[in-house]
């Protein structure tokens, strides 16, 4: 069976840490999935997720700081724009459980594999 592509955005701080150490626990995930480190996801315009769906991504995580992140306002605007961005999806009709914004800490390892599992159900049907 072949699984649609998952992208994972995740931050230099925090959340990429946290999926090295997925990698050094030698913990897998599936190959579908694609990981890019950032400094802050709030550098992705609302357009940046609709056009990864429209070239076939299957989901989208996008795994930040959350209030830890060390950029002033950061988080607050990304919200904000995550919003604007489901409302855009719904008006597509693309189902919104395919973009998560969630927080994943340095050592959140099963936290981590957790959003992957729940982003392969998610896109299994897509």
């Amino acid at each position: 069976m072949t699984h649609r592509k998952i992208l994972i955005i995740t931050t230099n701080h925090s959340s990429y840490p946290g999926a090295d150490a997925v990698g050094q626990a030698r913990m897998g995930y599936d190959a579908n999935t694609y990981i890019i480190r950032v400094p802050d996801p709030v550098m992705f315009p609302e357009d940046f997720y609709l056009n990864a769906f429209d070239k076939g991504i299957g989901g989208i995580i996008i795994m930040s700081s959350g209030s830890d992140c060390p950029y002033e306002g950061a988080y607050e605007r990304l919200s904000k724009r995550v919003a604007r961005v489901y409302e855009q999806m719904k008006a597509k009709g693309i189902a919104a459980n395919r973009l998560k914004l969630t927080t994943i800490c340095t050592v959140c390892r099963a936290a981590f594999l957790k959003e992957i599992s729940e982003m392969q159900k998610a896109v299994a049907s897509v």
